[in-house]
């Protein structure tokens, strides 16, 4: 048989990622009884092999989402500029603003983990959750800045144990504080682990960025597979959305 296909062809990514085969899952009961265990070097390195065939959809929205989300930034920075109180109040907006924007790219990482495919439109396909993700974006983000302006330490602490909430608003559609108190107590019977996890991929991504950001190309799809990986771990994944 004559082989057609061209050797000098540059390689194809294929923007709708094919299914991976998810590996152990948790469930929400065992998540609150703290029955689950994670090692962080099994998440990474699970979340790396999901990483090839998606960072044509990932980068396809994430671009997009970032592109609208420094707009925002941009025009309000220029109008509450001559103002600390108001800056301030902009500056916690933001950071309710930025799961709406994102949600999208989280339940990518989540269909990823689950063995789903995931697509461009995929990064958009959660907007139907934006009032709640604004919500807990909004409390969570006052809590930590509360947290930090008073000891430092609590700040840190719910920075932490609120990390799980917008997977969970993505996958088992809960409330805001729901989300945030399920996250908070789940991730409080680990803290540590989930810190170490969190501290290892923030410092991957950040010595990614170092070579003129060329390394975030694989580094950000990776760290939310990550996301994906170890929520599907401890929660297990039920609906994630389109």
């Amino acid at each position: 048989m004559i082989d057609t296909s061209n050797p000098y062809e540059a390689p194809r990514a294929d923007l709708n990622a094919q299914p991976v085969n998810p590996g152990d899952s948790g469930t929400l009961d065992d998540a609150l009884a703290g029955r689950y265990q994670f090692a962080i070097g099994e998440v990474m390195s699970e979340a790396w092999g999901m990483t090839s065939g998606m960072k044509g959809a990932f980068w396809g929205g994430a671009i997009l989402l970032y592109l609208a989300y420094m707009a925002i930034a941009v025009v309000g920075g220029l109008l509450f500029k001559s103002s600390t109180a108001l800056n301030m109040a902009f500056n916690i907006f933001l950071g309710a603003i930025a799961p709406v924007l994102f949600i999208g790219i989280v339940s990518m990482g989540l269909r990823r983990a689950a063995g789903m495919r995931v697509a461009f439109e995929t990064a958009f396909g959660s907007f139907n959750r934006a009032t709640p993700a604004f919500i807990a974006g909004l409390l969570s983000t006052l809590l930590t800045y509360l947290g930090l302006i008073l000891l430092i330490i609590p700040g840190i602490y719910l920075a932490v144990g609120y990390c799980m909430t917008m997977p969970l608003i993505v996958d088992r559609s809960l409330s805001p504080w729901q989300a945030m108190e399920t996250s908070r107590k789940v991730v409080t019977k680990r803290w540590f682990q989930f810190f170490g996890l969190l501290l290892a991929v923030g410092l991957l991504v950040f010595v990614s960025a170092l070579p003129l950001g060329i390394g975030l190309i694989w580094s950000l799809p990776w760290a939310m597979n990550v996301v994906g990986v170890v929520y599907r771990r401890v929660f297990g994944v039920v609906q994630p959305a389109v």
